[in-house]
């Protein structure tokens, strides 16, 4: 007798590796389920289990207490009462030898030290290789374990999932116990900080080692062979992909462990809305081209049963032609004119032949009758089956247009803010467009030639039998139109803060053009601006499309091309430019930054052998677009377009937003704008320390459920200040995209930090130590905060005047940090050096003298403390006790220091002074104008500098400045 072992399964594999080679013996143990093992078997997958397959048994079958044996009779320790240690969630207890190889072990120690705030819990063994013990803390089912109760459909999908993935499904199963308890939910891996760096690493570590563990730990029997050769595999495989990349697992888990609780979800609960996690860009493509397919198979059945009909139609034709000749020839038997002209015996033969043929006329009757039923059946079937056809169509139409292009859509527009953009997406989704209107209009010839064979041997259907011939036109055309008329898009948007007068571009795409003969004769597109109001109006209904465009713009017209090789039908408009703008009247306190226009684009076209069988007008608007006219209102501009397409809902009336959003919103899209711009995102002290220039409080306090509105964010000036917060900001993520990416990516610039957490930072630090913050005061501004003493032999924090973009244009922040000898390691540790040699610019200088007779010189960058003590300082802090007089470096050409306070150390700062008593300020110089050296003469603009700051009675500066700037020929 074959060996079988039937026994409880909740998750787990067999409990005792000897009921593999103990004869034909046979142990059971049941609670609800039980699977049937076949000893001696070598199953798939690395020589483990297979998913298991259950069978019912009765809930009061033998728990636990009986073994049967035969022809050996070999006794089985195992499946004891009295071995349980722990139990199920229905009560039935788990034998102890389940968990032999593991239950003895201590539990580990944590990975995690107890600073690190996360989960320090850790069970006390994981998931037994072979058993199916639970942790008594949790009465509930896993993820996992309740995975494997998903239907066959959704277990390949979560197959598919780790296979993809990199993660064997040997991993998942014999650690989930584990992989469940860790933290994911605490971890940004968009935007890790240190803290989430540390808990990666350790993950991959603890990781590596349990699987390492577990490999040395299994039995030596041959049936672990595989399974232990597996876990090494798998720990080497992760020390080479993961070790310095510890958050793409992190990353992968997260999303894995999310796509199961969404199958659960949608399988334990299917009328609830679905809320799945994002489904990798492979298993989507898979995902949807599956359903196609399963669609394409119909309308290949249905176009089949067309043709059987098509068959059916011409015997039934030939049948009833055949029919129309006998009652021909009766007809002409019974004709008394003809009968009169034939004799007595010639007549007996007509008599005789209309019998025969009165038999073949019912014959042909019943033939007809039945063939008539049958085309009647034929049709209804086949008007059955196009229905369920397009109800399929339907589905992936929605899946396609409504879903995908729309997410396409948004993701484009979070584009705009600088979020990821995958430039691949679309081309995906033009293959499911094609491959779905091909589908389309397939079906549409079916029921067109179905309309054709209706037409033409028209029978009346039996009563209570609805015409759904009549209708299926209507559904499909309806399909087809939704389609076309969707996938006319914007490809690459104009650029959304668009300038009058201002070349710009932008490509519009049929995503159909390929297919339905559109591209044969290409169409013409036109493009127009219009207003918000004309916007709504023109979504309000499709004959309501705006008679006149509020502006006018150049080069607005072309056709479309096709490109052979990409299967593309587009048209890019390369030289559009806006001339004119007229602009709706002005509600409120809104400024002409805040008006929204958009881009129309319009084209028609007509598919079908004649032209007036399905016309189509199509159109589609940009993404808003704000008309400036001058450099300055870019700013304003840009928050506009931010806030439009960060907080704008899908199926919004045109351009509604919220007039406040939270926080945690909000950072979030400044974060990423900043990142796209920087290369290098926000940090959590930095979001925090925003989130106290707009709220005020601390730097400890918890902002994420605050509510800030759009008059906050860049209508009201920040408190004491004359500049909103979005300008403030803005300028500084402008200065550090144009003169500071560099060490910023390299996260050598704090940025947005308080001058007083800089300067808890400093305090501890070795003298010479240094960090750069943006001005609080000075706006696009940097500063630099550095640790030194004074003459005393007391430590002072002293802040360097903000430089600005137009400092950085003469001499970069490298340079200028390495002029300072003060200035030597750069917060916390890192000598600058190190830090910031690489991006110095390269520069010959030249010795003695040139053959133009001019001598060399070169710009360097030194501060003098000799005058400036009685200096009168300004502080941020009205709070903070001012200095009587204190020694303070000076910068030149201009770069000043100052501020105390109460504790002994002295701050130095002058990031409060008016921007009008800057050097260089009161020049005539546009912070929106890009600034150029041959536009000054450098030793005049440096003298004016000086001046300016000799003349200041609260700027008591060295009147020699001049002696600091190494030989300048004023010549030159």
């Amino acid at each position: 007798m074959e060996d079988t072992c039937c026994y409880t399964a909740l998750q787990s594999l067999p409990c005792s590796t000897s009921l593999y080679n103990s004869g034909p013996s046979r142990c059971e143990m049941s609670t609800y389920n039980r699977v049937k093992i076949e000893p001696g078997t070598h199953y798939p997958s690395n020589g483990y289990m297979p998913p298991m397959q259950l069978e019912g048994y009765s809930k009061n079958a033998c728990r636990q207490t009986q073994c049967q044996y035969s022809e050996h009779d070999l006794p089985l320790d195992c499946l004891r009462q009295d071995n349980s240690t722990n139990y199920y969630p229905d009560g039935a207890n788990s034998c102890s030898k389940m968990s032999a190889h593991f239950s003895s072990r201590s539990p580990p120690v944590s990975a995690y030290p107890p600073q690190s705030g996360y989960n320090n819990s850790m069970p006390s063994s994981l998931s037994c290789v072979f058993g199916m013990q639970r942790p008594k803390k949790n009465q509930g089912m896993s993820i996992w374990a309740r995975t494997q109760q998903l239907p066959q459909d959704k277990l390949k999908h979560v197959s598919n999932l780790y296979e993809t993935s990199q993660i064997p499904i040997e991993v998942r199963h014999y650690f989930a116990e584990w992989i469940e308890e860790q933290p994911w939910g605490q971890i940004d891996e968009n935007n890790p900080s240190q803290r989430d760096q540390i808990f990666a690493q350790q993950v991959v570590q603890k990781l590596i080692a349990e699987l390492e563990s577990r490999a040395v730990e299994l039995p030596q029997q041959n049936e672990y062979f595989l399974l232990r050769i597996k876990f090494q595999d798998v720990a080497h495989q992760f020390r080479t992909h993961y070790a310095q990349n510890p958050m793409e697992l992190v990353r992968i888990f997260k999303r894995n462990l999310a796509m199961e609780e969404s199958l659960l979800r949608q399988h334990e609960n299917p009328d609830a809305s679905p809320t799945e996690a994002p489904m990798p860009a492979f298993d989507k493509d898979k995902h949807i081209m599956n359903k196609i397919d399963g669609v394409a198979v119909q309308v290949n059945e249905s176009e089949k049963m067309i043709k059987e009909l098509t068959q059916k139609q011409e015997v039934f034709t030939i049948n009833y032609q055949k029919q129309l000749q006998i009652n021909s020839q009766i007809n002409q038997t019974q004709s008394e004119r003809y009968l009169a002209t034939l004799s007595p015996e010639e007549i007996q033969r007509v008599t005789e032949a209309r019998k025969t043929l009165d038999k073949q006329k019912k014959d042909f009757e019943t033939v007809l009758s039945k063939g008539a039923q049958t085309i009647i059946n034929a049709r209804v079937e086949i008007a059955d089956t196009l229905s369920k056809n397009f109800e399929e169509l339907e589905e992936v139409r929605h899946l396609v247009v409504d879903q995908e292009l729309i997410d396409w859509k948004r993701k484009q527009q979070l584009a705009g803010n600088g979020a990821p953009f995958d430039p691949n997406l679309l081309e995906n989704l033009q293959k499911w467009v094609e491959s779905t209107v091909d589908l389309v209009w397939r079906s549409r010839q079916q029921v067109l030639k179905l309309e054709g064979l209706c037409s033409r041997i028209p029978l009346q259907l039996p009563d209570g039998k609805e015409d759904a011939v009549s209708t299926l036109n209507n559904k499909i055309t309806s399909i087809l139109s939704s389609i076309v008329t969707s996938t006319f898009i914007v490809e690459h948007q104009p650029p959304q803060v668009l300038k009058r007068d201002s070349r710009f571009s932008a490509r519009v795409r049929l995503l159909v053009g390929g297919r339905l003969t559109i591209h044969l004769t290409p169409p013409t597109v036109t493009a127009s601006i219009i207003s918000e109001s004309q916007a709504k109006l023109l979504l309000r209904g499709p004959n309501r499309r705006p008679d006149n465009s509020c502006g006018k713009i150049l080069n607005n017209s072309g056709l479309m091309e096709f490109h052979q090789q990409k299967g593309e039908l587009s048209i890019e408009f390369r030289n559009m430019i806006l001339k004119s703008i007229k602009r709706a009247e002005k509600r409120g306190t809104e400024a002409v930054t805040e008006e929204k226009f958009c881009i129309l684009f319009q084209s028609s076209f007509h598919l079908g052998m004649t032209v007036n069988e399905l016309q189509f007008e199509v159109w589609t608007i940009s993404l808003p677009v704000v008309v400036t006219v001058h450099g300055n209102q870019e700013c304003n501009a840009v928050a506009t377009v931010l806030w439009d397409n960060q907080f704008s809902e899908p199926g919004r009336m045109p351009f509604a937003v919220p007039d406040q959003v939270q926080w945690s919103e909000l950072v979030h899209m400044l974060d990423v704008k900043f990142r796209s711009l920087t290369e290098r995102g926000l940090t959590q002290e930095n979001k925090q320390y925003l989130a106290t220039k707009l709220f005020g409080g601390t730097i400890d306090d918890n902002f994420s459920q605050k509510m800030v509105s759009w008059s906050s964010f860049n209508r009201d000036p920040l408190s004491n200040r004359n500049y909103t917060f979005w300008e403030w900001f803005y300028q500084a993520m402008k200065l550090t995209k144009e003169h500071l990416r560099g060490p910023w990516k390299e996260g050598y610039i704090n940025g947005f930090i308080s001058k007083l957490d800089s300067q808890r930072h400093l305090e501890k630090c070795p003298l010479g130590t240094f960090l750069l913050r943006f001005s609080d005061n000075f706006i696009g501004g940097i500063t630099i905060a550095w640790l030194a003493e004074d003459k005393t032999g007391k430590k002072q924090i002293w802040n360097l005047q903000p430089f600005s973009a137009k400092d950085f244009q003469i001499r970069g922040l490298a340079e200028r940090i390495n002029d300072l000898p003060q200035l030597h390691i750069l917060y916390p540790d890192i000598p600058k050096q190190n830090a910031f040699s690489r991006f110095m610019t390269q520069t010959t200088h030249h010795t003695g003298t040139l053959n133009d007779g001019y001598v060399p010189h070169e710009i360097r960058m030194v501060y003098d403390t000799k005058e400036m003590s009685g200096v009168a300082v300004c502080n941020e802090n009205p709070q903070t006790p001012q200095p009587d007089g204190i020694e303070s470096p000076i910068m030149s050409p201009h770069n000043a220091v100052g501020s105390t306070t109460g504790d002994g150390t002295n701050y130095m700062d002058m990031d409060q002074y008016d921007l009008q008593e800057l050097p260089g300020i009161g020049m005539d110089y546009n912070a929106d104008n890009v600034f150029e050296l041959n536009d000054i003469n450098l030793s005049n603009f440096l003298v004016e500098a000086a001046m300016n700051f000799s003349n200041n009675p609260s700027m008591s500066v060295a009147s020699n400045m001049n002696g600091n700037i190494s030989n300048m020929d004023s010549s030159t």
